[in-house]
C-alpha cells in the first residue's frame, strides 16, 4: 500500500481514512549547516524514519515540513529559519488540516531541536482544541541511551548519529570527503553565542564527532527504525488499549 500522502488523490484517502488507517506521521526538520554533512540533514533524517516505521504502526506519512526555528547557525550559507511564532501557527494548521481529514493519531517525528519547545506547545494545543492524540518523537533524544550503547557517546548536532544516519541514507549527502575536525565546536554551557563559531557542536568536550563508517552507519540506522518504531507502536497499542 502507498503509504506516503502526497501521493494518493482524495478519493483514495477518503477510502483509507479513518476505516484503514486513522494515523499519519509529519515529518518536521530545518535547513541548516551541519559540518560538511548536508544542509537538509534534519530533513532526511524524521523523512525516512517515519516512511520506514508507517508499514509497521499502519500509518501514512504526510510531506516534510522543512522549514523550522533556526538561531545559532543561521548566519551560516544556506541556513533558512522561521520565527518560533510563524514555525508553531503553520504546526497548528497543519495538525488541524490533519485532524480535519479524519487522522485521529498525529504523530511528529522531529529532526531539529530548535522546533522543540513549539512542537511542545502544538502537541499540547492540538490534544486540547482538537480532540486528537498527538506524539512528538524526538528521535535523537528517544535513542539516546540506544546511541551511547552503540557508539560509545551520544553524538551532538552534526556528530556521530547525525551523520551516520545521513551516511546510511545517502552516501552522497554525507560530507566525509570535505570533514575538517576543526569545524568541530565545544558547545559548553555558560556562554549564549550568535552565531555559535562551529557547524559540528559537540556537548562533551572532543566527543562526538563523524565516524563516517558506512558498514557501522547502516547498522545505526536499523537499530534507530526499530527503536522508533517500537515505542511508536507501544503508543499508538496504549492509546487504542484505553480506547482514546
Amino acid at each position: 500500500m502507498e503509504r506516503r500522502l502526497q501521493r494518493l488523490n482524495w478519493l483514495k484517502l477518503e477510502e483509507l481514512v479513518p476505516g484503514k488507517t486513522d494515523t499519519v506521521i509529519l515529518p518536521v526538520g530545518t535547513v541548516e549547516a551541519h559540518g560538511s554533512d548536508c544542509l537538509g540533514t534534519d530533513n532526511f533524517i524524521p523523512e525516512d524514519i517515519a516512511e520506514n516505521i508507517a508499514e509497521r504502526v499502519n500509518a501514512l506519512v504526510a510531506p516534510t515540513l522543512p522549514y523550522g526555528v533556526t538561531r545559532s547557525l543561521r548566519r551560516y550559507a544556506g541556513c533558512m529559519t522561521l520565527s518560533a511564532e510563524t514555525f508553531s501557527d503553520v504546526i497548528n494548521e497543519l495538525v488541524a488540516s490533519l485532524a480535519l481529514s479524519g487522522f485521529q493519531n498525529i504523530v511528529i517525528m522531529n529532526g531539529h531541536g530548535g522546533n522543540n519547545t513549539a512542537l511542545k506547545q502544538a502537541a499540547h494545543d492540538g490534544h486540547r482544541d482538537l480532540g486528537v492524540n498527538i506524539c512528538v518523537v524526538h528521535w535523537w533524544m528517544l535513542c539516546a541511551e540506544m546511541t551511547e550503547q552503540f557508539f560509545g557517546h551520544v553524538g551532538g548536532h552534526a556528530g556521530t548519529d547525525e551523520s551516520a544516519m545521513v551516511q546510511a541514507i545517502d552516501e552522497s549527502l554525507a560530507g566525509a570527503d570535505s570533514y575538517d575536525p576543526d569545524q568541530a565546536w565545544y558547545f559548553r554551557p555558560g556562554a549564549d553565542i550568535y552565531p555559535v563559531p562551529g557547524t559540528i557542536l559537540q556537548y562533551k568536550e572532543g566527543v562526538g564527532s563523524p565516524e563516517y563508517d558506512a558498514d557501522k552507519s547502516r547498522k545505526y540506522r536499523e537499530k534507530v527504525i526499530e527503536s522508533v518504531g517500537e515505542f511508536v507502536e507501544q503508543v499508538l497499542t496504549r492509546w487504542r488499549e484505553q480506547r482514546l
